[in-house]
């Protein structure tokens, strides 16, 4: 193979991988260009898909619209350009077309650069105005009662009813999954941590009942001591009751000690367990009210000192022994 070769290969690699780059970059181009004119051209009061507020473009359309129309006019031009070229290349290689004329090649170079030295900036500005225009929503979508979370953790607290009542020093960790103490790695459960142990996490959840009494029932583990599982009314006739989450760490427990051999939650974190016992709070409701429940680890509410540096919570239910 000669050096002629070797050159017409390496460059039809390079080709190759510059038109496979470019026609992923350039499909969410001509898809946001297509918006664009979809909206421009749509009848009044027609409902679309997009508009310009969802695309974060509303501001930019009422106050510089010929961003938008320089970007739609410059992105055509600029595969136009692209598209011919390829097009005569290919010709050229597979029929034997002629070569373009000197002037024909001047003028295509011409309109590809100066259409693409136009787009690049003007794809910046229309980007920086989207994000900036979007920020706000991505903030709300991913806020839960004034807490900024992921997805994942609002997603869980909605679904289960939670109410964050405290979250404070939590390293934005509200809800994990992976260590559920049967091995399952996408079961999630509510969960936080600080390496000083210093994050106060109140959830709650609240049950109009009846007079009776009742049974907090859990799945939790614990680093260290002070995380409790409390149960309590609104009117605060019941009093308070607090039973202390067994600290293990992340092996052992007691849900794994009571387990039989082969199950699930023996085999967990390879036959070590993951450190889950199960809790038990019992209150007796005297009248009409409303039992609230949940995990905590803020001492200003239990009056206990509190040195952990994570804690999990997982499957409340609530179970009603008799009644009054």
């Amino acid at each position: 193979m000669d050096k002629k070769e070797i050159i017409s290969i390496c460059t039809k690699v390079v080709a190759g991988i510059l038109v496979t780059v470019g026609i992923f970059a350039v499909v969410p181009m001509i898809m946001l260009a297509m918006d664009i004119i979809g909206v421009r051209m749509a009848p009044e009061g027609m409902e679309l898909p997009f508009t310009f507020k969802k695309l974060g473009l509303d501001a930019m359309e009422a106050s510089n619209p010929g961003v938008l129309t320089t970007y739609v006019f410059t992105l055509a031009t600029t595969l136009l350009a692209a598209i011919y070229a390829l097009l005569h290349a290919i010709g050229r290689a597979t029929f034997n077309i002629a070569p373009m004329k000197r002037i024909e090649q001047i003028a295509v170079g011409a309109i590809f650069v100066v259409s693409l030295c136009v787009l690049l900036p003007t794809t910046k500005s229309i980007f920086d105005a989207t994000e900036k225009a979007l920020a706000p929503q991505d903030e709300d979508r991913n806020t839960y009662m004034g807490t900024q979370m992921d997805e994942f953790s609002k997603n869980y607290l909605i679904k289960n009813g939670w109410t964050l009542v405290k979250h404070e020093h939590c390293n934005d960790n509200y809800v994990r999954k992976g260590e559920y103490y049967t091995g399952d790695t996408e079961h999630a459960y509510l969960d936080a941590w600080n390496p000083a142990g210093q994050q106060v996490y109140h959830a709650e959840k609240r049950m109009p009942v009846e007079p009776g009494t009742y049974r907090v029932i859990c799945s939790a583990r614990a680093e260290g001591n002070g995380c409790y599982i409390f149960a309590t009314t609104t009117s605060k006739k019941s009093g308070l009751k607090l039973v202390e989450v067994p600290h293990y760490g992340n092996s052992g427990g007691e849900l794994w000690e009571n387990a039989p051999e082969g199950s699930d939650i023996k085999e967990a974190n390879n036959g070590e367990g993951f450190g889950w016992s199960k809790v038990v709070v019992t209150i007796e409701v005297k009248d009409d009210d409303t039992l609230v429940f949940g995990v905590t680890t803020d001492k200003s509410f239990t009056g206990k000192a509190y040195n952990s540096k994570w804690f999990s919570a997982a499957d409340f239910e609530v179970e009603r022994l008799n009644m009054n």
